[in-house]
């Protein structure tokens, strides 16, 4: 009975905390639309501000700057208040895991989102690299693909660029957002492709199809080299759990035959 009612408590106290964040995120939500949380952003040092909103690019956020900055403010107060409030330990641990665990999720989100974006990132060179050929400028082959109707996460991406662009943003910035936003040598290599095309007048239709033509070079090595690494990494499952089990069934006929002759 004892233990019984320690569950019974603690699932109340780890439901009570589900509410209590859910409350808590309609209020960071309700004080991110006021003009306090402007004030506040206005005072923080430039530097830390330019640090939020690169943050927030890498981390494929579409919250505003106020808005993740409350948040996180909230969760370390709760982290803190979890801490300090007289529980047993493995019912902090747990709450803190309920802290950490939206984290978690938004970061296997990301790596799952730029993988898939990356796989899709030749197709989408070449047709930008098509549409440059048949005369459109990049700004226009940016429009054209950001009305496709596709379930494409590439070209998610392009037509995020060209709402940018219409709302005002310079080639150079949307450029520079979208390579914060996915940190990888590919689209490093699209980005500096493009401004030299702006800038010096290059091929940009030709460059992009060698970049298309060496990401799929790239990504053939990668699965030819995940093909050798199955073998190595089959060797500690093997050798944890099949390779024992194997032994127990050949040995342990002999073993128990050994035992009971011995007996007798």
């Amino acid at each position: 009975m004892p233990s019984l009612t320690i569950l019974s408590l603690a699932l109340l106290v780890i439901l009570l905390t589900g509410l209590l964040l859910q409350l808590g995120e309609l209020v960071v939500t309700w004080l991110a639309s006021g003009k306090l949380a402007d004030w506040l952003w206005r005072r923080l040092p430039n530097s830390l501000q330019q640090w939020i909103s690169q943050h927030l690019q890498k981390t494929l956020s579409d919250l505003a700057a106020t808005h993740w900055l409350l948040r996180q403010f909230f969760k370390c107060i709760t982290a803190f208040a979890v801490v300090l409030a007289p529980l047993p330990l493995m019912l902090q641990l747990v709450l803190l895991m309920l802290l950490v665990l939206p984290e978690v999720r938004a970061w296997q989100h990301r790596r799952v989102y730029r993988r898939q974006l990356m796989r899709q990132w030749p197709a989408a060179l070449d047709v930008i690299a098509m549409t440059l050929h048949a005369g459109l400028s990049f700004r226009a082959t940016l429009h054209s693909l950001g009305e496709v109707a596709t379930a494409s996460i590439a070209f998610h991406e392009l037509a995020r660029m060209n709402a940018q662009q219409q709302a005002g943003f310079s080639l150079d910035e949307v450029l520079s957002e979208f390579a914060n936003r996915i940190p990888h040598p590919g689209i490093a290599l699209f980005k500096a492709a493009v401004l030299h095309a702006q800038k010096g007048g290059g091929a940009l239709a030709s460059n992009l199809e060698q970049q298309a033509q060496q990401a799929r070079t790239m990504q053939l090595l990668a699965a030819e080299k995940s093909a050798q690494e199955a073998s190595v990494k089959l060797l500690l499952p093997l050798l944890t759990c099949f390779f024992p089990v194997t032994f127990l069934l050949i040995l342990g006929p002999v073993i128990l035959s050994f035992m009971q002759g011995e007996t007798m």
